[in-house]
């Protein structure tokens, strides 16, 4: 686990060519990969956007998507497969713009593939337009008020933050935690913080 694990890291050394833009489909569907794991759709992800947004930020949770991992399936394979063990440990929810070779088939399998972890996927090219991800991977932390789209189809500024390049899920919510305006750094803070308590010697998983 530990070579896998070395080996995933050095991958993502190497550079990774950004998303062009009209590559993919827009109309697709949301897909489950792999079973039994239920792939959560925007409109869920949304809502607990705006259920966190009633009580003000609150302590990363599981199942609370504030946290979300654009990437793309022509990143290398070892990559993909670190992302979604990190995701699925840190509560991430993992997005790619459209289908892989425009086949649903292939599209299924390449998931499976990379995602023995179980992370929750999405395939959403809207979501890539919301948040103006133009580079893979690109990790991002919102706020409820990241519901909000304007006339142009994306979020407020104001409401969320990103980070691209080759790093680690910790890395990038330590990044967006030092960056990013108070209500945003502080729903990285607290995801931070959960990840950190999790990992601590001793601690029952």
């Amino acid at each position: 686990m530990a070579k896998h694990r070395e080996e995933a890291a050095a991958v993502l050394g190497q550079n990774i060519k950004p998303v062009k833009p009209g590559t993919f489909k827009v109309e697709v569907p949301t897909i489950k990969a792999p079973p039994p794991v239920r792939t959560q759709s925007l409109d869920d992800i949304m809502q607990q956007y705006a259920e966190a947004k009633k009580g003000g930020p609150a302590p990363a949770k599981q199942g609370a998507n504030d946290l979300i991992i654009f990437v793309s399936f022509s990143m290398p394979k070892p990559v993909l497969t670190e992302l979604a063990r990190q995701a699925k440990e840190t509560g991430a929810v993992m997005v790619v713009r459209g289908f892989k070779d425009g086949s649903l088939k292939a599209t299924k399998l390449a998931a499976l593939e990379v995602n023995r972890a179980g992370a929750p996927w999405e395939i959403h090219p809207d979501l890539f337009k919301a948040f103006k991800v133009t580079a893979v991977p690109t990790f991002v932390v919102a706020s409820a008020e990241a519901e909000s789209v304007l006339d142009d189809g994306c979020s407020p500024e104001t409401a969320y933050s990103a980070v691209a390049g080759n790093m680690s899920v910790e890395l990038a919510l330590d990044t967006i935690r030092r960056r990013a305006q108070p209500t945003i750094a502080k729903l990285a803070e607290n995801r931070l913080a959960a990840i950190r308590a999790k990992n601590q010697p001793g601690t029952l998983r």
